[in-house]
């Protein structure tokens, strides 16, 4: 009688002890994120002066997270936004500042907050605004062919000379509140493109794509996700 007493005893201290587990963490969030770019544009030519910018209006877009750790301390992450970033550089006389819109969708693994991921930009917009004259205009190229003596003028075109971009990115999510299910985020992150930001064919001669180049950006802002 004592060992059934003590069996029933054992049994119900693991019972009670189990229900006071912590609930298991939530299988899937889905959430919204707003954060903003300082980017600097890099290149091989000595008649450029580029500078850091900053984005202006920030990247806005969709966040998705799955653990794919029992614990939720690894897990797969995915952003899709309209994103930003802006370069301003010197040539010449004038000052410019160039515009490029993405669509960027952003795959990665995320390990106790800190992210890796790589982002696939797909061209959406571009303009390019001459600062000292304060108008908007496409770059020009004045360049002579063959023997020539004159010169042949080339308009650029901006929007459809962008490439595709691949940037890796290196981020971090620091949790300012957790309550309910929901969670508020601030994130940060360094990315570098892998691709030149316009395509070859967009210079006219071979020696004008040394004008062609990456970007590096620092963005930071919040991430509000939902537990499902």
């Amino acid at each position: 009688m004592r060992f059934l007493f003590t069996i029933l005893t054992a049994c119900c201290l693991f019972d009670f002890a189990i229900a006071q587990e912590p609930p298991a963490k939530k299988h899937f969030k889905i959430g919204v994120h707003a954060w903003s770019r300082m980017s600097s544009f890099s290149n091989d030519t000595r008649n450029e002066e580029h500078g850091m910018t900053f984005s202006g209006i920030p990247d806005l877009g969709l966040s998705v997270y799955h653990p794919i750790s029992k614990k939720g301390h690894v897990g797969l992450t995915a952003d899709i936004s309209l994103a930003n970033y802006k370069n301003t550089y010197t040539s010449g006389a004038n000052d410019y500042t160039r515009t490029f819109n993405y669509l960027m969708i952003t795959p990665g693994v995320n390990f106790e907050n800190a992210t890796l991921s790589v982002a696939i930009g797909l061209p959406m917009g571009y303009h390019r605004h001459n600062n000292t004259k304060d108008i908007e205009e496409e770059e020009t190229w004045s360049y002579f062919q063959g023997s020539s003596q004159t010169p042949t003028v080339t308009v650029g075109d901006g929007k459809n000379g962008m490439n595709m971009i691949i940037e890796p990115r290196l981020g971090y999510s620091y949790p300012v509140m957790n309550s309910g299910g929901s969670q508020l985020n601030v994130n940060g992150h360094v990315g570098l493109m892998l691709s030149n930001v316009f395509k070859d064919e967009y210079y006219p001669t071979s020696n004008l794509q040394s004008l062609n180049g990456t970007m590096l950006s620092i963005s930071l802002g919040v991430q509000y996700m939902i537990g499902l």
